[in-house]
């Protein structure tokens, strides 16, 4: 199943920069607008798990402006000592993208996640 961030028409994520310790920043070149690909990497530490640290999760644009598709959430590992790149379907990373959702939401930046468009 996909999921995708649904935000608000004034929080399109390809204008912002920076959201709380969240950064934006675009992976595909800013001119190839037919298909984007943006990372939310978060700058300080912070623990999913015992062992998992959220470090960044990759979108990717739909034809709906506001509708980015999730396509890996990517963690550090520090059992195995190695990033690990987490499906939106696993609960783990259900609960990461819940988290970005509240920080997101703490700054008057208005996410959902959904799972279909």
């Amino acid at each position: 199943m996909s999921h995708y961030f649904l935000f608000d028409a004034f929080d399109n994520p390809v204008h912002l920069s920076k959201v709380g310790n969240w950064v934006i920043t675009f992976l595909s070149p800013k001119e190839q607008l037919d298909t984007i690909q943006l990372a939310i990497t978060y700058v300080l530490p912070r623990h999913l798990s015992d062992a998992l640290q959220p470090r960044r999760v990759i979108l990717n644009s739909t034809d709906k402006a506001e509708c980015w598709h999730i396509q890996s959430i990517e963690c550090y590992d520090s059992n195995s000592q190695q990033e690990v790149i987490l499906s939106s379907d696993e609960t783990v990373a259900q609960s990461a993208l819940q988290q970005i959702i509240q920080e997101f939401s703490k700054y008057d930046v208005m996410v959902e996640l959904i799972t279909n468009i």
